[in-house]
């Protein structure tokens, strides 16, 4: 152990390209030295900071432990790169803020130089990660491919930018995965109509109006248009 972190067992080395060949590229299962190790990180607010995590014969484990040197993050950020390498992707598991349930923030490094096989299992396997982990206990997550974004210059350029400093609550990321969908449907049907009312013109009854009007807003659940030029309106209203 040093004053970087501290090693889980021997770090292995599968082929020299980050991981072991055996893996294929399905993405790994979290295993039970990972979740003894983030337990035990979260249960030691006041000695570790973080864990190095990799994949190994299919399998996210702990590599490394980044001890808490200080009460202040971004001077422990100074720990983490000793403990990455350029050319080898690595999960990290930080804890960002001291006293909250949910203060961790999971980083994927994946470093331009990682050969492709690593990319995609790196890319693939990140959702595991928190979603075995879980979600509530993470406050953010991100992508990065250098490790001078995970010096403390570079993370408070990260959340200059808006990316951490004022983070969703789960609830929120529903209400606007909700609103999002929403959008994207409006727009859809402002499509299809545009493109179907561009080569018709036919008129209308103001109550066919006033109906179509009930539609949108959930009064009326059915609105039927028959006839060829004064339209009669048929309507079923919600029940």
């Amino acid at each position: 152990m040093d004053k970087a972190g501290g090693m889980l067992g021997k770090k292995e080395h599968g082929s020299g390209d980050g991981y072991d060949q055996s893996q294929g590229q399905q993405g790994g299962d979290t295993s039970k030295k990972l979740h003894d190790a983030f337990n035990a990180l979260v249960s030691s607010p006041f000695t570790q900071r973080g864990l190095i995590v990799s994949i190994r014969k299919e399998q996210l484990v702990p590599v490394e432990i980044i001890l808490q040197s200080s009460n202040d993050f971004f001077d422990d950020l100074k720990a983490v790169g000793p403990l990455l390498t350029d050319n080898e992707a690595a999960f990290i598991i930080l804890r960002r803020y001291q006293n909250s349930p949910n203060g961790y923030v999971a980083v994927t490094y994946v470093p331009d130089t990682a050969n492709v096989r690593q990319k995609m299992l790196f890319a693939s396997t990140r959702l595991t990660l928190v979603r075995e982990l879980g979600t509530e206990r993470f406050r953010d997550t991100f992508f990065t491919t250098t490790k001078q974004e995970l010096t403390a210059e570079g993370w408070r350029k990260h959340e200059e930018h808006g990316e951490t400093n004022a983070p969703l609550t789960q609830e929120e990321q529903t209400l606007q995965g909700v609103k999002e969908a929403e959008a994207e449907a409006s727009r859809g049907t402002t499509s299809r109509s545009n493109h179907v009312s561009s080569g018709l013109s036919f008129p209308i009854s103001n109550e066919a109006i006033t109906a179509l009007m009930e539609l949108t807003d959930g009064r009326n659940n059915l609105v039927q248009l028959v006839g060829r030029s004064a339209l009669i309106l048929g309507k079923s209203g919600l029940p």
